[in-house]
C-alpha cells in the first residue's frame, strides 16, 4: 500500500515567547543606529545590539555605565 503524505496546514511565523515583547530590527545597522541616537539622548545609558537566535531579527540590549 502506498504512503500518504499529509501537508500541515502552513502556520505563520510567531517570535518566541522571550522576544516577542521586544523591538525587532531587520538588520544591525538599523538597531546600531537606533541604539547611537537612545545613547545621545540619554548618556547615562548604554545600548549593545545583538542577533536574537529565536527571531533571526536584531535587538537592544541595555547596560547602564554604573552596572561594569
Amino acid at each position: 500500500m502506498p504512503r500518504q503524505n499529509h501537508t500541515l496546514p502552513h502556520q505563520p511565523y510567531q517570535p518566541a515567547k522571550r522576544c516577542d515583547q521586544k523591538r525587532r530590527y531587520p538588520t544591525e545597522r538599523q538597531a546600531k543606529e537606533t541604539a547611537d541616537h537612545q545613547m545621545l539622548v540619554n548618556p547615562s545609558l548604554e545600548l549593545a545590539t545583538y542577533k536574537c537566535p529565536e527571531c533571526h531579527g536584531w535587538h537592544l540590549t541595555r547596560q547602564h555605565h554604573n552596572e561594569r
